[in-house]
């Protein structure tokens, strides 16, 4: 089975991510989709599942919406420079997306609407010397 991965919505949001990454100036070794690598400055976009649908409007329009979890592997230890920079990657980002959503900067993906982030960069999961954090990124779209 061959698919077209071109036009596809998390392709669109990863590229987005991407350049937004490289426009905060960061160290990123990859971002993947549904694989974090046990490497330091690692990024993965999943998806979510959720109910697609969002509304329905009364002219037959429908809105509906995608979820992804954008995660990232740091290093992590005692410093607490290190982990405010973590954190502070997270501030950050989720600033910058409300930026570009309020100035309707969006991924290229046909009949988007918004993206906006759920809740504030958090970590999920630590070990010795690196740490898992995540925010839940959302995108709200027409079918066309």
């Amino acid at each position: 089975m061959s698919i077209k991965i071109d036009n596809l919505r998390i392709t669109k949001l990863r590229e987005y991510l991407m350049n937004l990454i490289e426009e905060m100036k960061l160290d990123v070794e990859q971002l993947n989709v549904n694989f974090l690598s046990n490497e330091i400055n690692n990024y993965s976009l999943d998806k979510i599942g959720v109910i697609p649908q969002d509304e329905e409007w009364i002219t037959g329009t429908i809105i509906y919406k995608d979820v992804y979890n954008f995660t990232s592997r740091m290093n992590y230890s005692a410093d607490t420079i290190t982990n405010l920079e973590n954190i502070g990657f997270y501030e950050i980002f989720e600033k910058l997306i409300k930026q570009k959503n309020d100035a309707n900067d969006l991924p290229d993906i046909e009949g988007i609407e918004s993206i906006q982030c759920l809740n504030a960069g958090t970590m999920r999961m630590a070990n010795t010397n690196t740490a898992e954090f995540s925010i839940q990124i959302q995108i709200t779209y027409r079918e066309v």
